[in-house]
């Protein structure tokens, strides 16, 4: 049975009116290029409506922008709004596509970023998807500072430390970690997030609507 191929793109950051920077911008014509050499069953756009600011979530504001700029994609391209940082990207994609595919737990990915974020990204979608799946990390040159890759060794020594007791690949092990440790998820700096059952009824209702 064929693997599903995939493009993820990951965003970056958006203004309070919902208007995506530069750098995600150009991630997502990098993500047009892949699409032209490697056609994707769906392109899943990801990131939360992360200001207070703005209601608008980064995976429709992406999503806004590819309906006006990139018309042909449009029709492939699905919101994902729940992650709030790489692990989530990671971890939302993967129960996204399960749902998307049924029937499949593997899956040829092609996930777009920026250069400076490529290892970090790697690492976690491997661990997430336990290795079954082909992970190919895109990274957009351009946007590394010396900054930037500090903030990406000290959160790859994060990732490492927090998941250091769940096991790659395992959803449920990998939520508990998320619900229990992860300050972004265990309600330390946002909003608690919803049991697994509840992510998994919002993500139908959500994918009800294609």
């Amino acid at each position: 049975m064929k693997q599903p191929v995939v493009s993820v793109v990951l965003a970056n950051l958006m203004s309070s009116k919902g208007e995506l920077n530069a750098e995600t911008k150009a991630r997502i014509k990098l993500a047009a290029q892949v699409d032209s050499e490697h056609q994707s069953d769906v392109i899943l756009l990801c990131g939360w409506a992360y200001r207070p600011d703005c209601s608008i979530a980064l995976a429709e504001a992406m999503n806004t922008y590819i309906s006006t700029q990139y018309p042909l994609l449009a029709k492939k391209a699905v919101s994902q709004n729940l992650s709030r940082d790489t692990v989530g990207d990671a971890f939302f994609t993967c129960l996204y596509l399960r749902e998307l595919f049924m029937g499949y737990s593997s899956f040829n990915i092609n996930v777009i970023t920026s250069d400076y974020h490529v290892n970090r990204t790697c690492e976690i979608f491997d661990f997430i998807f336990g290795g079954i799946s082909s992970i190919c990390v895109k990274g957009l040159p351009g946007f590394n500072s010396d900054i930037s890759a500090t903030k990406e060794i000290e959160s790859l020594r994060a990732f490492r430390k927090t998941f250091s007791g769940a096991s790659a690949g395992d959803l449920d092990s990998i939520y508990f970690t998320l619900a229990k440790s992860h300050p972004f998820y265990n309600g330390t700096i946002h909003p608690r997030m919803g049991k697994m059952g509840e992510l998994s009824l919002y993500i139908k209702s959500c994918l009800a609507h294609l």
